[in-house]
């Protein structure tokens, strides 16, 4: 069989040795040689066999002759390997088993002291390393640190064969490994020297070892919360406890990633061809933040979530900056067959989208993180647990943030960061199912056939990939403003149900949200939506644009968002020259002048990426409307307005800044629209620019862009106003304020489907609640005076038909079960406050 074999394996293998010449090994004369290979393989046997032949050294297929005190022994061939083939599984939590030619020639060292040989430890290596391969394929079937299957094997043999590197070790004597004690403790000592050289060589020669899936998962079953959860749940269901270890085994092969260095590379090369072909780059500002970490600083990514792009992206930034790519936390959905074991093989690690019920594998996963954690591995995870839909951000999940910190106060052996990260994308690959999602047509499952489909996507062009890391969070600092206790508590062991955990969770997961939008880049896709978006046709006189783009982003450089924001250097003609190209806009002649549009295929897709980037336009905007839908205001009713809409803005768009911050950001706004022309100021008042003028018609667009998010806010007071104090409770609010959006999106043209955004309304409820203007008794909302007053705001900011419209909806919606008569409609059809000036002439 082993001839068979050779005739077979042996022309596929082609060897080059290192040291390439006996002197180089420092193999000791006249002294017996017996070779160990590290791991079963008849390949790499023929490989020894070749490599011994050109050096002229002793075959490892003769046989070996050893003559001691007390007698020979003999063995029929000069060859071992340290350990036969085997993988770890739920049912086998270490198969090695040591060779029996070891075990032999380890008892005859022990009985027989003058018995002298050598052993000479060999590491085989087929082709070279990952890092220095240029194709996929090749890259994929390099050698690593796994133990390959026979069919992967022979693939490798093929691919890589011809470049085999045969590498001899120094010897080592038996008898120094041996020295006298006791058989199985001197089996111990050889086997760990010889893993150990092994090991030594790999990592030189193919790189670090990425995967510690086994080790990792052999110390979340051994821990004492997860003992203790198999020990709980055997007493609670009657459960052999061998059985339930069995299936926490399972659990954690089932969540734990699979790291190769092979596949880390082949994904390099692949993403690098991917990204040429479907983008025109992928820029990356603001890395250096990274540096200001603690040293050894566990990170945790946490990046917003656009598309299913985002998993690839930040690894492969990470990869080309020469930092470790994060382990990245995925939803079961994407564990598809052959999918699934790519992406784990390059950091995914999965968890079940509910844990209910599951009382072991919420202990397995809950463990592998904070063992994650501990060790220092760098991980990514979608606090937003979704892609959004709608462009905005998405109302976070606390779940994962939660256990990461709950994890870090248990065990804190090194110092913990989040890093918010921005990505932004000029166009979508996902773009023509979200707009089918919004439109009503049911999300599609992940399978591996829409995998296949979407292949076809990849002809597309998508312009360029915009990442920026945000100012990275210092756990340490974030609670010691926050829970000034938090070292004491956690130090007792009192974090467990400790109620200013639970708030320092939630105000860090709104904390992360804030700082990834803080983080904006805007890109020539966001500026387009944003000027044009604001007509009432999505059309604009071509001069008349480019002059409402410099001005947006004059805007934000003359009063940032944030310091971490980042602005296309596009100038605007090129700006809409690059929205024709795309086919995003289209030209049409004119006369008096050409027109841009927006194509009708692309209407609701801009939405999406008007709303990546209105949270930084949201204050200005807001003062644009005040000032466009009124003749002149006072500056101090902008301010009492803007102060009271604020919170729910902050909601809803997780706008960056307190309360506190608010006056003087409005004055800077204020001063920057006045520099820019779009407004003028006579003492306390605030003026349009005169009708007719360019200005006022862009005073007009920039408001315009706010209006979504206003008009949804008084959607709610309204509803709530005209249904009566202690008639509705907040589940109710929120679905009879939904109802009426998707009435209006069916109704009224410029209101996309994103309009009717549940996240948006279910926040705006919450904050009322949360600010006291209103109160939930026995699960029914009362309100007072302050909240009829805001909602007597609404002439100035909405229209009086979108106001006649709400009402009209709002009274619909209501009737046959709450009473709205004889109320007041809420101020929808107020035209101005009590006790407001009016404006002079």
């Amino acid at each position: 069989m082993l001839r068979a074999a050779g005739l077979f394996l042996r022309p596929l293998i082609r060897v080059t040795t290192a040291p390439d010449a006996i002197a180089g090994i420092g193999i000791a004369p006249d002294v017996p040689v017996v070779y160990a290979l590290q791991v079963r393989r008849l390949s790499a046997l023929f490989a020894l066999q070749d490599a011994c032949a050109a050096l002229g050294l002793v075959e490892p297929l003769a046989p070996l002759a050893l003559d001691g005190h007390r007698g020979p022994v003999r063995e029929r061939s000069a060859f071992f390997f340290l350990t036969r083939a085997g993988q770890p599984s739920p049912r086998q939590q270490r198969p090695y088993r040591y060779s029996r030619r070891l075990h032999r020639l380890v008892d005859a060292a022990l009985e027989d002291g003058s018995l002298q040989f050598q052993i000479v430890p060999v590491s085989i290596f087929w082709g070279r390393a990952p890092e220095k391969q240029d194709s996929v394929i090749k890259a994929l079937f390099a050698d690593s640190w796994a133990v390959p299957g026979p069919l992967r094997q022979l693939i490798r043999l093929v691919l890589h064969g011809r470049q085999t590197l045969v590498h001899f070790g120094a010897p080592m004597s038996m008898q120094d490994l041996v020295d006298d004690g006791e058989r199985a403790t001197a089996l111990r000592r050889v086997a760990r020297r010889l893993r150990a050289h092994f090991r030594a060589e790999r990592e030189r020669v193919v790189g670090p070892n990425l995967s510690h899936r086994h080790t990792v998962i052999n110390a979340v079953i051994d821990s004492d919360a997860v003992r203790f959860a198999i020990a709980q749940e055997a007493k609670r269901s009657g459960k052999p406890a061998e059985k339930l270890e069995v299936q926490a085994r399972r659990h954690a092969y089932e969540i734990a990633s699979d790291y190769s260095y092979a596949f880390i590379r082949a994904f390099d090369i692949a993403l690098t061809a991917l990204w040429n072909r479907i983008y025109d780059g992928v820029d990356v500002t603001r890395a250096a933040a990274l540096a200001t970490l603690a040293p050894n600083t566990s990170i945790v990514y946490v990046p917003c979530h656009r598309s299913h792009i985002d998993y690839l992206l930040l690894s492969y930034v990470l990869y080309h900056r020469g930092l470790p790519p994060p382990h990245v936390a995925a939803g079961d959905n994407l564990n598809l067959p052959v999918v699934g074991g790519v992406l784990r093989r390059v950091g995914a690690f999965f968890l079940r989208r509910s844990f209910q019920g599951e009382r072991i594998y919420t202990r397995v996963f809950y463990q592998y993180l904070q063992t994650m954690i501990s060790r220092g591995f760098a991980i990514e995870y979608f606090v937003e647990a979704g892609r959004s839909r709608t462009g905005f951000m998405l109302q976070p999940k606390s779940g994962l943030v939660a256990m990461t910190l709950e994890s870090w106060l248990r065990e804190r052996t090194r110092p913990l960061a989040f890093v918010p990260v921005y990505i932004g994308y000029e166009k979508l690959l996902e773009g023509a199912s979200y707009v089918a999602e919004l439109s009503g047509q049911p999300k599609r499952r992940e399978s591996l056939w829409g995998l296949v489909r979407s292949i076809r996507k990849l002809r597309e062009h998508c312009g360029r990939v915009h990442v920026n890391f945000g100012e990275p969070i210092a756990i340490d600092a974030f609670l010691d403003a926050q829970w000034p206790r938090w070292q004491l508590a956690a130090d007792a062991g009192e974090i467990q149900d400790e109620p200013a955990l639970r708030e320092a969770v939630s105000a860090l997961t709104r904390r992360i949200v804030t700082e990834i939008n803080a983080a904006v880049v805007v890109n020539p896709v966001n500026l387009l939506a944003l000027a044009l978006l604001g007509t009432p046709r999505n059309a604009m006189d071509a001069v008349l644009l480019e002059r409402q783009l410099e001005t947006l982003v004059e805007l934000l450089r003359r009063q940032p968002y944030a310091m971490q924001q980042q602005i296309s250097s596009l100038p605007a003609r090129e700006l809409i020259d690059y929205g024709e190209r795309t086919a995003m806009l289209e030209r049409v002649r004119h006369p008096l002048g050409d027109m841009i549009r927006v194509h009708d295929a692309h209407a609701i897709l801009l939405n999406y990426y008007r709303n990546n980037v209105l949270h930084a336009f949201a204050l200005p905007a807001l003062i644009a409307r005040l000032v466009d839908l009124n003749e002149g205001i006072a500056y101090g009713r902008v301010e009492r307005v803007a102060r009271m809409l604020f919170p729910f803005l902050k909601a809803e768009l997780f706008l960056h800044g307190t309360e506190a911050e608010l006056a003087p950001r409005l004055a800077a706004c204020c001063d920057a629209l006045c520099g820019l022309g779009l407004i003028e100021r006579s003492g306390d008042w605030l003026y349009a620019a005169p009708a007719g003028a360019a200005e006022s018609m862009m005073l007009h667009g920039l408001g315009e862009n706010i209006r979504q998010p206003v008009e949804r806010y008084f959607i709610v007071v309204g509803t709530l106003v005209r249904a009566g104090s202690g008639s509705i409770s907040p589940k109710q609010l929120e679905d009879t304020a939904l109802s009426i959006a998707e009435r209006s999106t069916r109704l009224h043209a410029g209101l996309g489907p994103q309009f009717a955004d549940r996240g948006a309304f279910r926040a705006s409820v919450e904050t009322l609640l949360a600010t006291q203007m209103a109160v939930s008794v026995d699960d029914r909302i009362g309100f007072g005076e302050a909240l009829e007053a805001s909602a007597g705001d609404a002439p100035l900011l909405l229209p009086a038909d979108t106001r006649r419209a709400i009402a009209h909806d709002a009274v619909q919606s209501l009737a046959g079960t709450r009473t709205a008569e004889g109320r007041p409609d809420g101020g929808l059809q107020c035209s101005q406050s009590a006790g407001e000036p009016a404006p002079p002439p």
